[in-house]
């Protein structure tokens, strides 16, 4: 008979059940955060053993991986039968950059310059690079002020001009930095958050993700209590990788506006706090996992790089 599954593995099934993950994104979220520190490599063997207990199948992970090769995201080397992957250059940048926006521990403060990007009228084939481009910057948190004109309060201009080079159009938008003149004009560029950017919603999956992890606080105690110690590895691992596949899907959308530009009590700010957490309550007890999964002694599996231990603000 097999042994009773921990509460935290029956809270587990319940959020994969009730959301379950996409199996291209997840994969993403696991190479980004669970093999990056490690050197960046995984066995495809291995990375089917870490996903199926978060009900990704082995032909739907195949599928998935070899799209990601496809775009780009990732590279493989074959060695004999087996194939080994690991985050293309273009992913890694991609996903360092998101990594900059996932563990921040805090919002630094706002130094009052905004990023505009200027998309100038296009005709013809230009409009679907205009589209896409709007598209774009929606996803890095821009709202759009005006027609054809988007704004970031916290965006560097060299990242937009990233965008547009990730895009092979570097010279169809106009980027500036720009400030609020003091004593001229009685409307600052502040004041138009709520029309550029839905804050209502954001908000709203910030609750929706405080009510869905909030009980793994209780469960992990519930566990410490019944295993006189850390969680079930392979639990903890299951339960960090929904953690921040769920966080990463909301906090990359987030423009990560100044404080006093935010309604009060804005949720987001607990929401970090829980993540951050939550993050490390099953943090040590996930690499267990990790190592007996994927750390073969092969020489791609590198030990824990000491900036992981830095996500969110550190311990």
């Amino acid at each position: 008979m097999a042994p009773a599954a921990s509460a935290l593995e029956r809270l587990t099934a319940r959020l994969i059940k009730a959301d379950p993950p996409r199996a291209k994104s997840l994969c993403v979220s696991l190479l980004g955060d669970a093999m990056e520190p490690h050197g960046g490599a995984i066995w495809l063997g291995d990375l089917i053993a870490l996903l199926l207990p978060l009900g990704i199948n082995e032909r739907l992970l195949r599928t998935s991986v070899f799209r990601l090769v496809a775009e780009g995201w990732l590279q493989a080397e074959r060695h004999g039968r087996r194939s080994l992957y690991r985050l293309s250059p273009q992913g890694a940048r991609n996903t360092g950059h998101a990594g900059q926006r996932i563990y921040q521990a805090a919002e630094p403060p706002w130094n009052g310059e905004w990023t505009l990007v200027i998309i100038p009228r296009m005709n013809g084939n230009g409009l679907a690079e205009r589209t896409e481009l709007r598209r774009a910057l929606e996803w890095e948190g821009y709202g759009m002020v005006a027609p054809g004109v988007f704004a970031h309060p916290r965006a560097h201009p060299d990242a937009a001009g990233g965008i547009l080079e990730s895009l092979g159009i570097p010279d169809k938008a106009v980027v500036l930095a720009a400030r609020d003149l003091p004593g001229v004009g009685a409307l600052p560029l502040a004041a138009l958050a709520s029309q550029c950017w839905n804050l209502a919603d954001l908000a709203d999956q910030y609750r929706a993700f405080t009510h869905q992890f909030a009980p793994l606080e209780k469960t992990l105690d519930a566990d410490r209590a019944e295993n006189r110690g850390a969680p079930p590895p392979a639990a903890a691992f299951a339960a960090r990788m929904l953690l921040l596949h769920r966080w990463r899907r909301i906090v990359l959308h987030d423009p990560r506006l100044p404080a006093d530009m935010l309604p009060p009590d804005w949720p987001g700010h607990p929401a970090r706090a829980l993540c951050r957490r939550l993050y490390w309550a099953v943090f040590d007890a996930s690499e267990t996992h990790l190592q007996a999964v994927a750390g073969h002694g092969d020489a791609h599996y590198r030990p824990l790089a000491a900036e992981a231990l830095q996500r969110f603000g550190g311990r």
